[in-house]
């Protein structure tokens, strides 16, 4: 990093305790974790519900960190930067370091479909600037207010562009991330009832994801989903910003015009686009039409939008196709969970030409209408024709109760395991889903 101790102190406006000749000295790297300090690097420590990252300084500093920003006056520590808040900190720096550098910055949210869309995004710019050193993406669940700004600061001279996502739980939190990344172009996927615990109504969720709109650059341009009911609640929270609109209505500036053995056609502001994506499911359709929306608001030929999404793959557990027991086809879907993926999910598997089991767990965040969702999946099932359905949690007991009499619940994710076993035959395809506290994944092992 081109940055130095006394910048950062003057970034964080924080009271400097230590060596004053290090002042002048430029940071090699910041790092919040002192397992990963290396000698030169800044430490910051964060507190969490469950840790207190000023506890770490004093052993960051015998790793060799430069100095230690902190909460309070360890009297151990020799050089430190005293502030009210290391998490506010972080953003200060992530802030100044990412508005100091040119790279073009997309920032993806919504309730689903973020990573999916990033890493759909990230796929067609990667072939257009032609070598990943030019690209900076947001790793994993990278996506709140240390995850993002630990991303940004991640950003070189030699990236052009940058991809990252931003999630939420409460109102704000989008608002705050967005003024930190200043994007250029700004994403919302959809808006679900993922998190609805904290916001009461889907209208409180949109508007808390219409946040981002907030710190989108002056000639920037939202990216909005025409097909969702809060699509004018979005455009007005965008202002004055540029608009282009994508989804399944036609009214929308990217859409599908057709789709014919398996190849859909796509109206875009630059032409039609031909594609055959691998990803199932019309979901991931809509996910694609919004990472076209986002790659032409880029200016990206068409060509190299179509190569990029054609060969993107699955993201780790999100409908992701595997050898099962016995010759069966698994779909692991345990990333996460919520009504609407759940929903998307059943679909896929309802489309499959194979004897159909649905495995699934619990839905978390959900609030008041908790039983009332899970009951409605149920019927949801049902209406899909789906005979052969496992669940286990205290949730999906009220799902499986809505469903037929083949329905079976479990209380032990080991009898589950050997009941759906005993089930299993070559032309089977299981689809296993729930949200991440369930650890679904553990049933995917079992059967893959």
């Amino acid at each position: 990093m081109e940055i130095t101790l006394n910048q950062i102190k003057k970034i964080v406006d924080g009271n400097y305790h230590g060596d004053t000749s290090l002042l002048k000295k430029k940071i090699k790297c910041i790092s919040i974790d002192s397992n990963q300090i290396h000698k030169g690097d800044l430490f910051i420590g964060i507190k969490g519900k469950k840790f207190d990252g000023d506890h770490f300084a004093s052993s960051a500093i015998q790793k060799g960190a430069i100095a230690a920003i902190i909460t309070k006056n360890q009297n151990g520590i020799k050089n430190k930067i005293i502030v009210q808040s290391g998490r506010e900190a972080l953003g200060k720096i992530a802030q100044y370091w990412k508005l100091k550098s040119k790279i073009l910055l997309v920032a993806i949210t919504g309730s689903n479909g973020k990573t999916t869309t990033k890493e759909m995004i990230s796929c067609i710019v990667s072939l257009h600037v032609k070598s990943i050193k030019k690209l900076l993406v947001s790793q994993g669940n990278f996506n709140n207010d240390i995850g993002l700004p630990l991303s940004l600061l991640k950003i070189k001279k030699a990236q052009k562009y940058a991809v990252v996502e931003m999630g939420m739980n409460h109102k704000g939190e989008i608002s705050y991330l967005s003024k930190i990344a200043r994007p250029d172009i700004a994403v919302i996927t959809n808006i679900a009832e993922a998190h609805i615990e904290f916001f009461g109504s889907k209208k409180e969720i949109a508007k808390a994801k219409s946040e981002i709109f907030e710190g989108v650059k002056k000639a920037g341009i939202a990216i909005i989903n025409r097909d969702d009911q809060f699509y004018k609640l979005m455009k007005n929270a965008a202002q004055t910003k540029k608009i282009i609109s994508f989804g399944l209505d036609k009214k929308s500036d990217v859409f599908l015009k057709k789709t014919i053995q398996g190849i859909s056609q796509i109206q875009t502001p630059k032409g039609l686009i031909d594609i055959k994506l691998k990803l199932p499911g019309e979901h991931n359709l809509k996910n694609a039409l919004a990472a076209i929306a986002s790659t032409v608001a880029l200016k990206i030929p068409l060509k190299t939008i179509k190569k990029g999404l054609e060969i993107i793959k699955p993201v780790q557990g999100r409908l992701e196709f595997k050898k099962g027991l016995y010759g069966s086809i698994l779909i692991d879907d345990t990333y996460n969970s919520n009504p609407e993926s759940m929903r998307a999910a059943i679909n896929v598997l309802a489309n499959q030409n194979n004897e159909k089991i649905l495995i699934i767990g619990d839905m978390a965040e959900l609030g008041k209408k908790s039983r009332e969702y899970h009951t409605s999946i149920g019927s949801y099932i049902n209406k899909k024709k789906i005979l052969d359905v496992v669940g286990i949690g205290k949730l999906t007991k009220y799902t499986v109760d809505k469903c037929n009499d083949r329905a079976k619940w479990f209380d032990s994710k080991k009898e589950l395991i050997r009941y759906v076993k005993s089930k299993i035959k070559k032309n089977s395809c299981v689809l296993v889903k729930g949200s991440r506290f369930m650890k679904m994944e553990e049933v995917v092992e079992a059967l893959t």
